[in-house]
């Protein structure tokens, strides 16, 4: 089975978490899908591949080696979307002309200007009724293909390989029971992500705040000096952000703040918001805004109660990387024995790395050639995917 065919074969299960469950994984589409992977694996020669109690699959090439190098990708996609794409899209060396999907929708280069850096690729898009699910399949698949060659090539590499394909990434709790134990690597690098000429070791320092206005309802009729509208509260507070520190008008290290549900009657009305920034103490101002926002509603409101519930999710994981270099060190060694230049930029959101490099593992990431996720516009540089296969060959040189 070639990448190709490969990739094809995992897109079609959907593997979409859930965030509104409490189990863990949070679907049992994870759990089988787990175990195709660990049969694959078994086939194609790791045969200590196995699954743990919550549905992780860990497998580990020993060529004795002084020092391991860990791969991770998550088999779980984006609940924005369903996925299960059986019927994608192959576009092969792509002209730059526009891609009508077979929903009938339509990509020009004009909505997404990266099809600009394809021309020559091969590009495999979604149907348009589902997610592709490159994000995150194509890392699977490329490690797939990595491991692969080792096993047949066991003299190529200076490293032994571990590898983690993890839950529920994309709902935030891919590393809840991740086991750095079981991992036993000393770097690490998430394949995760869009282009592979870019590379990240900065993340946002994320928080998540809960907002309920609990109000006065009473008969409209009768309501003169007595109702509180949680509603209009709720209006209000919002209104008190800085309606330029929203996502739509920021970029690059730029922070937000994100109100991303808002639902709720007279009586009671919920706001829930997510907090990014680069900067940790940009980040404290934020929370600030919105102790403030609350202290000026209840001002207003008399007879309004409000609570505020802010939690911390994780952390920039750039400061570390300042002070310890090797796992980007070899990044860097690995595109200049490639002869690809590599850049670094900041992600705009999160990664399971930076919650595992501050359990004691660094993990940078690596990109894979998937565009336009969690959404009917994905789709992966089959091209770019065979070429961070290559990469990864060079990596394990070092």
């Amino acid at each position: 089975m070639n990448l190709l065919e490969r990739f094809k074969k995992y897109i079609s299960f959907d593997t979409m978490s859930d965030e509104n469950s409490l189990t863990i994984p949070s679907s049992k589409k994870e759990i089988e899908f787990g175990k195709i992977l660990v049969n694959d694996l078994h086939e194609i020669g790791l045969k200590n591949a196995y699954q743990d109690e919550y549905g992780y699959v860990y497998g580990y090439l020993d060529l004795n080696k002084d020092k391991t190098i860990g791969l991770i990708a998550h088999m779980d996609t984006a609940p924005s979307f369903i996925g299960g794409c059986t019927d994608p899209l192959l576009v092969k060396n792509y002209n730059g002309s526009n891609i009508t999907l077979k929903s009938g929708d339509v990509l020009t280069k004009k909505e997404f200007p990266i099809l600009n850096d394809l021309i020559g690729d091969d590009l495999l898009f979604t149907d348009g009724y589902h997610l592709l699910g490159g994000d995150d399949k194509a890392g699977i698949v490329i490690i797939f293909e990595f491991i692969k060659y080792l096993l047949s090539n066991k003299n190529s590499s200076n490293y032994n390989i571990s590898i983690c394909f993890t839950i529920d990434e994309e709902i935030g709790r891919g590393p809840d029971k991740f086991d750095i134990k079981k991992m036993n690597a000393d770097i690490a690098y998430t394949l995760d992500g869009e282009s592979i000429y870019e590379a990240n070791y900065e993340n946002f320092n994320a928080a998540s705040a809960t907002i309920d206005f609990y109000g006065v309802n009473v008969h409209p009729g009768n309501a003169k000096d007595i109702m509180v509208n949680s509603i209009l509260a709720a209006i209000s507070f919002n209104n008190l952000l800085p309606n330029n520190m929203i996502p739509s008008k920021t970029s690059d290290y730029e922070g937000f703040i994100h109100l991303e549900e808002f639902k709720g009657d007279v009586n009671k009305t919920t706001l829930k918001y997510i907090l990014r920034d680069h900067d940790e103490q940009l980040l404290e101002n934020k929370k600030e805004m919105l102790i403030k926002a609350k202290e000026q509603v209840l001002e207003e409101y008399k007879g309004l109660k409000i609570n505020l519930i802010i939690k911390d999710d994780y952390k920039n994981m750039g400061p570390y990387f300042i002070k310890h270099r090797e796992a980007l060190e070899l990044i860097n060694k690995a595109y200049l024995n490639s002869k690809i230049k590599i850049k670094y930029t900041p992600i705009r959101g999160g990664t399971d790395g930076a919650t595992i490099t501050y359990m004691g593992l660094p993990c940078p990431n690596l990109g894979v050639g998937d565009f336009s996720p969690h959404g009917k516009f994905e789709f992966v540089s089959i091209s770019q995917m065979k070429k961070m296969v290559e990469i990864l060959k060079n990596l394990a040189k070092n």
